[in-house]
């Protein structure tokens, strides 16, 4: 379930053992696909945590993209095990346990967002009342801060320079939210108009303005306040975009969504742009584009779908299918490093090169 991460050297992807008691992170050759190591480890629920028999929906298996930065790469299953692995070896520099460590609350469905690296400070979240959101040293995973507040999100965390500074953006369990890097003061936070979302997708930085989705409040644009406040009342909307599990990515002048439907909408208005249907396309995928043109789309039974902006319109240009399996389901996000793309699909890691 948990995203690939990939150099172009080294391809980094988590999953569990047979037993389902165990966390394996595989490191593999980006050329020939040959293993260069594999880390395992017990991995179990925290003491409280609400499971069924000590199982999460979707399965025990990592959730979160590994983060590959310099030589490091960094690991989070879905019980909140921390670690920090030399990326040609596997070797264990440090590590934590979210929930353990950090008095973190397990979310229902594991902790699920990514590792966010800036500089030497790694951010993750706990989701504790004392310590929702924690940044360590990169190098020896030292804790430089704690900031109190709700629980985790299933979303990753993006980072906003601003005015010489830089804000941590992003999610915890009920509120869109900024916190300062350097003391992880909290800044600002936004309540949705509706509860109840799953807090899934990742704010997108549009501009000099802020993307967020929701599956209870569709698509917002918020701009920033002089101070560096984010501004609660909405510069745009459109309430019917409500992808509730990925996250939406910008093409030039468009923002491209995926519910169902490919949706295009204007991003100075959010306005529906377009509604490109195709019999492909489903409830559930991930999205790579180029940032100008293309967009590629990795639905959630397993198929590569490629739609090209042609003059203001998309069009689709290709589908690839990468299993023959009817009932598989697809939720990890591939990787695209050059002109190789790697994707988790039915059990296996798939290598292609793109024409």
């Amino acid at each position: 379930m948990g995203g690939v991460a990939a150099t172009s050297q080294y391809v980094v992807c988590g999953t569990r053992d047979l037993p389902d008691r165990s966390d394996i992170f595989f490191c593999l050759d980006a050329t020939t696909g040959h293993e260069k190591w594999r880390f395992q480890y017990p991995a179990i629920p925290p003491s409280g945590a609400v499971t069924r028999d000590g199982k999460l929906d979707f399965g025990n298996t990592p959730r979160a993209t590994p983060q590959i930065v310099g030589d490091r790469v960094i690991t989070l299953g879905a019980f909140g095990d921390v670690h920090c692995l030399d990326l040609a070896t596997g070797e264990v520099l440090w590590a934590w346990n979210l929930a353990r460590d950090f008095e973190g609350r397990l979310p229902d469905w594991g902790y699920s967002g990514s590792p966010l690296v800036v500089g030497e400070t790694l951010i993750l979240q706990p989701g504790g009342q004392e310590c929702s959101l924690l940044a360590l040293n990169l190098a020896d995973g030292e804790p430089l801060w704690e900031s109190a507040g709700r629980g985790a999100s299933y979303s990753s965390f993006i980072v906003r320079d601003w005015n010489g500074s830089k804000q941590i953006i992003g999610l915890d369990a009920e509120t869109l939210g900024g916190w300062n890097l350097a003391t992880g003061e909290r800044l600002w936070e936004l309540k949705p108009q509706r509860s109840g979302e799953f807090q899934v997708p990742t704010p997108v930085q549009l501009g000099e303005s802020l993307l967020i989705v929701g599956e209870n409040n569709g698509a917002r644009k918020h701009g920033f306040q002089p101070n560096g406040n984010l501004e609660p009342t909405p510069l745009a909307a459109n309430p019917r975009c409500i992808p509730d599990t990925h996250t939406p990515v910008v093409v030039g002048k468009f923002v491209v969504a995926l519910h169902d439907s490919l949706w295009v909408l204007d991003s100075e208005t959010l306005d529906k742009h377009q509604l490109l249907d195709h019999d492909d396309l489903s409830h559930y995928g991930s999205l790579i584009t180029d940032g100008q043109t293309r967009v590629l789309a990795m639905t959630d039974h397993g198929k590569l779908l490629l739609f090209e902006l042609v003059g203001d319109k998309f069009e689709h240009r290709s589908t690839l299918p990468l299993t023959t399996t009817r009932s598989v389901q697809t939720y990890s996000h591939p990787a695209l490093v050059g002109d190789r793309l790697y994707a988790i699909v039915a059990g296996k890691l798939h290598a292609l090169k793109l024409q």
